[in-house]
């Protein structure tokens, strides 16, 4: 249970006791009509307000958790707190800063090496390479463009369309699926969905005959995926450095994925 949620349950039972302690005793003592009168008492609401007060918010607060644990939420927000901490470690790769870093890195490596043995990069080979990252600094990369598309559907509770866009992806691949984050993969239900697939096409081979998996069968509701979004104030964690030094600037959240999946206009 959530540590704010047995707060509030702590509190509620503490202002509760004390009513429902005098509800079962009876009226209060005699000394307690011989104090003297203030009139803002008349402005406090009744023991039996009061407990009806805190018992709504009891009530409030239980049918809260059953719903919250009952559609999964604290998984799903889990789940997405790792996507997005996944996202970040891959969004590294495209700091546009880290290709002139690596190219760097290789002549110095090559300037420090005294003999040639049969393991080591030519000159020609390192210039390859160094252009293979000038061509595509800057560039997202696929898994990162995969997953900022993934996330900004499953953002929007659009949990079929990101499906969609896998399976799509899977036809194009002669049906290898493509780079998903874990988190998503729970999420979307990804591999049960690979494991009915695989089922069904060993049933298929043995002559049983059923219906082919859909992948919108699997995953999380969607209306309970989209309400810990909600919640969770996601996208909350997605940071993505762009340009270079001096100009170099981070960008966060929907604008890093904005950037990510959208075409710019020529």
């Amino acid at each position: 249970m959530r540590v704010w949620l047995k707060a509030l349950l702590l509190f509620g039972l503490m202002v509760a006791t004390p009513f429902a302690i005098q509800a079962m005793i009876g009226r209060p003592p005699r000394w307690f009509d011989a104090a003297p009168y203030i009139p803002i008492t008349d402005y406090i609401p009744s023991a039996q307000t009061l407990i009806y007060i805190v018992g709504v918010a009891g009530v409030v607060a239980i049918v809260f958790n059953y719903i919250f644990y009952s559609t999964e939420l604290e998984k799903i927000y889990g789940w997405l707190k790792l996507a997005e901490r996944e996202m970040n470690v891959i969004l590294k790769g495209v700091d546009a800063s880290g290709g002139k870093g690596r190219a760097d890195e290789r002549i110095d490596w090559w300037n420090k090496i005294n003999s040639k043995d049969p393991f080591s990069k030519t000159p020609d080979e390192i210039f390859t390479l160094n252009e293979k990252d000038a061509a595509n600094r800057g560039a997202p990369g696929g898994k990162a463009q995969m997953t900022a598309i993934l996330l900004r559907e499953i953002y929007d509770g659009d949990i079929e369309l990101a499906q969609t866009k896998i399976e799509a992806e899977m036809i194009a691949n002669d049906g290898k699926p493509p780079f998903v984050v874990a988190g998503l993969r729970n999420i979307l239900g990804l591999d049960e969905f690979l494991a009915a697939k695989v089922q069904y096409e060993k049933d298929k081979v043995a002559g049983v005959v059923r219906e082919e998996p859909r992948f919108s069968d699997f995953g999380v509701n969607w209306a309970a995926l989209l309400l810990a979004v909600r919640l969770g104030g996601f996208p909350r964690d997605i940071a993505m450095s762009t340009g270079t030094a001096p100009n170099k600037t981070t960008v966060y959240n929907r604008d890093a994925l904005e950037l990510l999946t959208r075409v710019p206009r020529v």
